[in-house]
């Protein structure tokens, strides 16, 4: 293995600098999936810290994607997928203070282009699955759960089909964050019907390869979905200075 690691200077997180280390040797492809770190006595060794710390840096790592940790084997870098990704960026936006309003809002920002772009660059195999779930969709819309799921599904494939892995993480990270407003506002407000009016505008401007209108389609019903998640949170609460 061709990694190299080198004491670093102690302070109040000891175990962040192993963090930084590691993930920098893995991110830099010195580390690659499948190899294996040393062990914790080493690891302290190298580093000059206590096997707490390095506890507790192995965990961080694993909570980030970076390694897998096997009972008996030892500890190895992890292949990346798109899930890891979703899950550490879903972890750092709620470490952030952000809204419902401000994920949504993300949401239009991101996904009409997305649409647009979906609709020039599509295959037939992006609209087989994409009318495949459209049926689904159709066969679970009084289940909002279920509804929200192959929902969800449906944008992932739009997002698929633009061919950007970038467009596609960022707005799966958006979507399994509004997962629960989601499910509340179709169930609550009774939104399947138009929400499938909705998509099935979408569906054939996508199918047309038809750009400006997938764009327009997916801008009018996200406007839609914004309205009714404020209605449902209610009104803004009046501050001092609005009242006076």
């Amino acid at each position: 293995m061709s990694a190299s690691y080198e004491p670093v200077r102690p302070k109040e997180r000891l175990y962040q600098e192993i963090v930084d280390h590691v993930q920098a040797q893995i991110l830099s492809a010195a580390l690659k999936p499948g190899d294996r770190i040393p062990a914790e006595r080493e690891l302290a060794q190298h580093f000059g810290m206590s096997r707490a710390a390095v506890r507790e840096a192995i965990k961080s790592l694993a909570e980030k994607g970076l390694v897998e940790v096997h009972v008996g084997r030892g500890t190895f870098v992890a292949a990346l997928t798109t899930d890891h990704v979703v899950e550490s960026m879903s972890l750092l936006l709620r470490d952030v203070r952000n809204t419902p309003e401000h994920l949504q809002e993300a949401r239009e920002i991101l996904e009409v282009p997305i649409a647009r772009l979906a609709a020039l660059h599509r295959t037939g195999e992006h609209l087989e699955r994409l009318r495949a779930l459209m049926q689904v969709m159709e066969a679970q819309r009084h289940m909002s759960r279920a509804f929200i799921d192959a929902d969800s599904d449906f944008h992932h494939e739009l997002a698929r089909a633009t061919g950007n892995p970038v467009l596609e993480v960022v707005s799966r990270t958006l979507l399994s964050m509004l997962r629960s407003e989601r499910i509340f506002m179709v169930g609550f407000r009774d939104e399947i019907p138009g929400a499938m009016g909705s998509h099935a505008a979408i569906m054939a401007a996508v199918e047309r390869g038809d750009g400006d209108g997938a764009a327009a389609a997916m801008a009018g019903h996200l406007s839609h979905v914004s309205k009714v998640l404020r209605s449902l949170r209610g009104p803004a609460p009046v501050t001092d200075a609005a009242s006076r």
